[in-house]
């Protein structure tokens, strides 16, 4: 997946530990399990990476390669090595059976060994008492052997009682089996513990930007109706007033403007295409500038009610819906939330805007050059109290204009003995018109610092900021602003503007990926974001809200059809799930660590979860590990005591290009400045000492794989590593040599503070 150029200090601190000194690791122990090792078994190997047969199998049993995790064996020094999915993929691994091997190591040292592989028995992981909830390979056989189609097991430990706890990848699940390998109980999903940034905490709020704008014309009843069936959670009508004082919807009160020929520049209604209203067109001085067209301040409702809408951008979005749909009252908005919550239970929020309330009041003329004087907010106020909407947990106020949210906060909601939160709209560029036409020489610009905003949050409970003061571009690069933070310590929520799906709005970085733009801004700590397509809004932000985590492959992402507002999906990349798992040195719980960063944390940092084995649950505790870069993956996690764990983290390059591969202590108990658990440099793998040259490599060695993901603590100074190779691979020891399983037995510099019964036995 291609990355956005997000520049952070994150990616300076991960280059800055990724660059300290490795302590001094020595070769001890070498021993060599070659690629073309086979145990009995069905014929496999016989499909390709989608899934279609091929005319034979490629071989005749079973690959016993390549092994993603290790756990001591039942006699001195053997070990229980499992295999992960086959072949690397779902779709190409259907015929490849899931187990757990028992080899025996002769490691050759400087006393001596062969260096050989010993495989003996193994466990096979089946489902014959149908605990699984969704189809398998061999669903109907009496075993139901269980395929790397079904699950990609990753991770393993050995519980007290004797069953085995796996972690996989698919789901993301845990897989519970009793020490013969039948499955004990149904897979158990990962919840979803997101830490989001926002003010309260909790999952930004998507407000449909005129409703569905996007996809019908903005501003009507169908718009909004729209927005809502997708997922919006606000609805967004912008008021001004028509010549009889009533509310209506449009983001401007022009309906069209022409230029000084008369050619229509931008039109939301069909008001030039009626000669009966040709006479209605004048120039008028809006908030300091003159524009030319037709204005709903010189229309009756009644005459408003005969125009029909149109697209305000025909060349983007087409004219399908032109003339089709009315211009709604502020009331009928108002009227149709309640509707669709009387008809769904579900609750729905408005979120008005007062335009121009400055020339409303004060500066505006109607066409026979008398003053407007509407008080647009005094007029919001009697229809929310006339239509009873005014719980302010459902409405929010905003406004490009000061003085009219002060006067509603201080004047106009005590009067209705009201408290409906307001929102401070700001612009990226210019100044508010009342500052402007009161003399008034501050802009946006001084609104948006942190004195600013302080002031704002005197009278309001947000601010609604152009994107671009939140997030800066230069061509593909991104620049976040500390406008959030300062929002938020002022007791600010953001709520940004305008998120739009086409091409012509998103900036070059984000390669035509509207999601990408507002995973960003969500990661960011925005509390609410404007949306002209709230289906995808909605879609996105429901990656931060589903109750589990969910991988690409998991069965149900796999068997469900997304509802209109698009909101089923994965919330975690790729098949990133449980690639390592621990269990701690008191043997009461499990912790198992995502290899994926989930939608909602910063990128490259992962989850390392704690489950409780006698409660049977996981406890709510999520401990976070960062990555040196988030490109990176993991391959390995286990014990060093309550608090201590090895975690091997690597690049995804071999051969000469493999550049990155380690292994660190994290103490869960310790955290830095960010709320990630402490890191410390034990092993660098591509940097090993090997003064008895056991490994034939001479006296450096590196161990260049993809994928390494066996470690495992012998001793308070040896830790055993192996390495996977997703059988048959090639490129660690040469690009025409298929990757053999390599282990080694490494003497560290530091010992470990190794917890009573942690180590070979």
């Amino acid at each position: 997946m291609k990355k956005l150029a997000v520049l952070s200090a994150f990616f300076v601190l991960g280059l800055t530990q990724a660059q300290t000194a490795a302590p001094r690791v020595e070769l001890v122990g070498y021993a060599v399990l070659p690629a073309d090792t086979f145990a009995t078994g069905p014929a496999s190997g016989q499909f390709n990476g989608n899934g279609t047969k091929l005319e034979a199998p490629r071989f005749s049993s079973q690959p016993v390669q390549g092994f993603s995790g290790v756990q001591f064996g039942p006699t001195p020094g053997s070990y229980w090595m499992m295999p992960d999915n086959g072949y690397g993929a779902k779709y190409n691994s259907a015929d490849y059976l899931l187990r757990i091997y028992n080899i025996t190591p002769s490691a050759k040292r400087s006393s001596g060994g062969a260096g050989t592989v010993a495989v003996g028995k193994f466990i096979s992981l089946s489902d014959p008492n149908k605990k699984i909830g969704f189809p398998i390979v061999n669903e109907n056989t009496r075993n139901r052997l269980l395929t790397g189609f079904d699950f990609d097991i990753e991770s393993f430990v050995l519980a007290p009682d004797g069953t085995i706890w796996v972690g996989e990848e698919f789901g993301p699940f845990l897989l519970h089996f009793d020490r013969t390998g039948k499955l004990l109980e149904a897979p158990i999903s990962t919840p979803n513990l997101p830490t989001l940034s926002t003010l309260s905490g909790k999952a930004p709020l998507v407000i449909g930007h005129r409703g569905a704008s996007g996809s019908r014309p903005e501003h009507t009843l169908e718009a909004y109706q729209l927005a809502i069936d997708q997922g919006a959670d606000f609805v967004e009508p912008d008021l001004v007033s028509t010549k009889d004082g009533v509310l209506v919807a449009r983001h401007e009160n022009v309906i069209a403007s022409v230029d000084a020929q008369g050619k229509v520049l931008e039109a939301t209604t069909d008001v030039a295409d009626r000669p009966e209203f040709k006479d209605r067109l004048v120039t008028k001085k809006l908030d300091g500038v003159d524009v030319r067209g037709w204005w709903t301040e010189d229309f009756t409702l009644a005459e408003l009610k005969t125009l029909k809408a149109r697209e305000r951008l025909p060349a983007l979005r087409g004219t399908a819906y032109d003339n089709q749909f009315l211009i709604p009252t502020f009331a009928e908005v108002i009227d149709l939330v309640k509707r669709v919550e009387a008809s769904s239970g579900k609750k729905i929020g408005i979120y008005p805007e007062t335009k121009h309330p400055t020339y409303f009041a004060k500066e505006g003329k109607n066409l026979d050059g008398s003053s407007i004087n509407v008080n647009l907010g005094q007029k919001i106020i009697e229809t929310l109290v006339e239509k009873q909407f005014t719980d302010p947990s459902r409405t929010f106020i905003q406004s490009f204009e000061v003085g009219n949210l002060k006067e509603l906060k201080t004047v106009l909601m005590p009067a209705a003995k009201l408290d409906i939160p307001l929102v401070q709209l700001i612009n990226g560029s210019g100044a508010p018109y009342d500052f402007t036409a009161g003399g008034d020489r501050r802009t946006y610009a001084d609104l948006a610092t942190a004195a600013g905003l302080k002031e704002i949050a005197a009278y309001a409970k947000g601010a609604g900021a152009n994107k671009r003061l939140i997030v800066g571009v230069s061509g593909a690069n991104f620049t976040p602003t500390s406008l959030i933070a300062d929002a938020h310590a002022a007791g600010l929520q953001v709520h940004t503007w305008t998120f739009r799906n086409e091409p012509p709005f998103l900036a070059a970085g984000y390669l035509n990926d509207p999601e990408a733009e507002m995973r960003q801004f969500i990661n960011l700590g925005v509390d609410g974001f404007f949306t002209d397509f709230p289906a995808t809004g909605a879609k996105v932000k429901a990656l931060y809200t589903t109750a589990e985590v969910r991988s690409p492959n998991s069965p149900s992402v796999l068997s469900s059809s997304p509802n209109p507002g698009g909101v089923i999906g994965a919330n975690l990349g790729g098949s990133k799930g449980f690639e390592g798992m621990a269990l701690n040195a008191s043997k009461t719980k499990l912790l198992p660590l995502l290899e994926g960063t989930v939608a909602g944390d910063p990128a490259g940092v992962l989850r390392i979860y704690e489950y409780d084995l006698a409660a049977k649950k996981y406890n709510g505790t999520v401990h976070r590990y960062r990555m040196e870069d988030p490109g990176y993956a993991i391959g390995d996690m286990t014990v060093v005591n309550d608090n201590e764990y090895l975690v091997i983290e690597r690049d995804n390059g071999s051969g000469d290009g493999a550049k990155f591969k380690r292994i660190y202590k994290v103490d869960l108990s310790k955290k830095d400045s960010s709320g990630n658990v402490q890191k410390e440099l034990v092993a660098d793998l591509l940097s090993i000492q090997d003064p008895n040259n056991l490994a034939g490599f001479g006296p450096s060695f590196k161990f260049p794989f993809v994928t390494i993901e066996d470690v495992l603590v012998i001793d308070a100074n040896t830790i055993f590593v192996a390495n996977d190779n997703n059988y048959p691979g090639m490129g660690g020891r040469g690009a025409s040599i298929k990757d053999p399983n390599e282990m080694l037995w490494l003497k560290l510099e530091k010992p470990l503070n190794l917890a009573a019964g942690v180590g070979q036995k």
